[in-house]
């Protein structure tokens, strides 16, 4: 009588291994496989509508000083109105860019399945402080007479 394999069949394995081990799986994942996590990209508008923000925001305070110099000089009251106003309509432009900054940043964060709260807060602040600015830029501008 000839002894048989205990696979069965007349065929032989290729290969037997004696004492191995079964894989270890953790959580369904085997615990002998790598797990890379990938972190996604920065957000990195092109154009980027904050930086332009930030320029417009300079050039209107520094115009706004200039009319301010020339109203200090000559005694303007326009040059002097004129200067605030441009100061308030910056930063009302300033905010109005750092919206759509947040808008497109909400669009990016949406796609890449993270959390849009603070970006909606923010641009909503944004909103609300760029109407803020423009208004009191307008009575800047339309001065003391008509208010009263």
């Amino acid at each position: 009588m000839e002894a048989q394999a205990p696979w069965g069949g007349s065929q032989q394995p290729d290969q037997v291994t004696i004492g191995a081990t079964q894989p270890q799986t953790i959580a369904g994942i085997p615990a002998n496989t790598q797990v890379i996590y990938v972190q996604a990209p920065a957000f990195k508008p092109s154009p980027n509508y904050r930086h332009i923000s930030y320029l417009v925001l300079g050039i209107g305070i520094v115009l706004s000083l200039l009319f301010s110099f020339v109203a200090g000089i000559d005694g303007s009251e326009i040059a002097y109105r004129i200067g605030n106003s441009m100061c308030c309509g910056a930063v009302g432009i300033a905010c109005v860019l750092d919206a759509i900054y947040y808008s497109g940043k909400s669009s990016w964060q949406q796609q890449t399945g993270a959390n849009t709260n603070g970006t909606t807060i923010g641009m909503i602040a944004d909103i609300i402080f760029a109407v803020l600015a423009f208004g009191i830029a307008l009575l800047f501008l339309i001065g003391d007479g008509y208010l009263g």
